[in-house]
């Protein structure tokens, strides 16, 4: 009783800091597992249905053709590629149409201005043009700053026919040039998963809990249209979670899963990009709500970086507990940077990036006090989205 007396303090230091992050480590550990939903040995395919991959895209000259170039070379034996020319003002719409000129397995269909209605958000506006030209059995859209490899359809495809699914996203591996790419980009990787809880995003016992990356989402068309197709999300900045969220809520069964060696993103690449980008995300996922951003911030701070006092200022006990603390968290963000095709080294940097996380989540708070967004040259306004009430789940 006397050495709990004398260090309280300590305890409860171990508690919230290497307790808190042993936690978080066996729950990354355990979501990195629950997302293996791709099968080892997919069994033979008896019909292949059609499918119909769509890519939106605005103001994307500089990588649009390589998108394009990388799905017109899948190995699927049965597909169409829709690509929507946004309202681009770039040369978007010129390489597009020379690719399809060349290749009768593309169609471009051109969105001008005036033709998104009112309320419509730019992505669910020009995917809705896009699914109108369509004839497959699955949907599958792909955001037009990434590359596929050739089996990426393949993969998606297999694994919901074989497995019954309705919906499979696929995590992309993210890259960026420059250190604060580098550093950032697997990081917000790790955020989001613990603030969406992607760990139990596959549970079928956890209804309100569903997510997925809009890099890569394939759909059963009858399911696309049984829930309104994106007319659902129409108003939507985080339209990619929210489509998984309400298929999870109205008894469908979406999945996400690992697909880093099959998507390939460009994320942000200067400073400034980081802040706008993912401040964005963190709180478009979040229906424009601040409680996420809130209780991560808590985390990153509490948990975190209260690291420093406890070195500076503890007692020699307090500060072995410290070193341990700090040793615990460059070990879990080493193993993540690794699992994301990052240098772990960048683990070491974990105080700086930390500081700067915490900047992405102010930038967030502020979208969310203000609830204006400024994306691809136009200013939309964020917008809460109740969830529909939960059914029982068909199996």
């Amino acid at each position: 009783m006397d050495f709990l007396g004398a260090h309280w303090l300590t305890i409860l230091y171990a508690i919230i800091g290497p307790g808190a992050w042993l936690v978080f480590g066996f729950a990354m550990y355990k979501g990195r597992r629950r997302l293996q939903i791709r099968l080892a040995n997919p069994p033979a395919m008896d019909a292949w249905p059609r499918v119909s991959v769509l890519v939106p895209c605005r103001n994307e000259e500089a990588g649009i053709a390589a998108c394009v170039r990388s799905i017109l070379a899948q190995d699927y034996p049965d597909f169409e590629l829709i690509a929507v020319n946004d309202r681009s003002v770039d040369s978007t719409g010129r390489v597009l149409d020379e690719i399809a000129a060349r290749d009768p397995k593309l169609r471009v269909v051109h969105v001008a201005d005036g033709e998104v209605p009112a309320g419509w958000m730019g992505k669910p506006a020009a995917l809705v043009n896009g699914v109108k030209h369509t004839t497959g059995e699955w949907l599958v859209f792909i955001d037009s700053d990434c590359t596929l490899a050739p089996n990426a359809v393949r993969e998606a495809i297999v694994t919901g026919v074989a497995r019954k699914f309705d919906l499979v996203s696929f995590v992309p591996r993210y890259i960026g040039e420059g250190f604060w790419a580098g550093l950032m980009t697997p990081l917000c990787g790790i955020a989001t998963s613990g603030m969406f809880q992607i760990m139990y995003a596959n549970s079928a016992m956890q209804p309100k809990i569903a997510f997925a990356c809009g890099q890569f989402i394939a759909i059963r068309r009858s399911v696309y249209d049984a829930i309104g197709g994106h007319a659902a999300v129409k108003d939507s900045a985080g339209e990619d979670v929210e489509l998984a969220r309400i298929l999870k809520r109205t008894g469908y069964r979406p999945r996400i899963g690992w697909g880093m060696d099959l998507i390939t993103t460009r994320m942000y690449s200067g400073l400034g990009e980081i802040i706008r980008g993912w401040g964005r995300n963190f709180i478009a996922a979040s229906r424009a709500r601040p409680w996420r951003v809130l209780m991560a911030s808590t985390f990153v701070i509490l948990c975190g970086l209260t690291v420093w006092p406890a070195l500076i200022f503890g007692d020699p006990l307090m500060r072995t507990v410290a070193v341990v603390h700090a040793i615990l968290i460059t070990g879990i963000l080493a193993v993540a940077y690794s699992q994301a095709g990052s240098s772990f080294v960048r683990a070491l940097a974990w105080p700086m990036s930390s500081l700067m996380l915490l900047v992405l989540f102010a930038k967030s708070l502020w979208l969310c006090y203000t609830r204006r967004l400024t994306w691809r040259g136009g200013a939309v306004e964020l917008k809460s989205h109740p969830l529909p009430p939960a059914v029982p789940v068909r199996e």
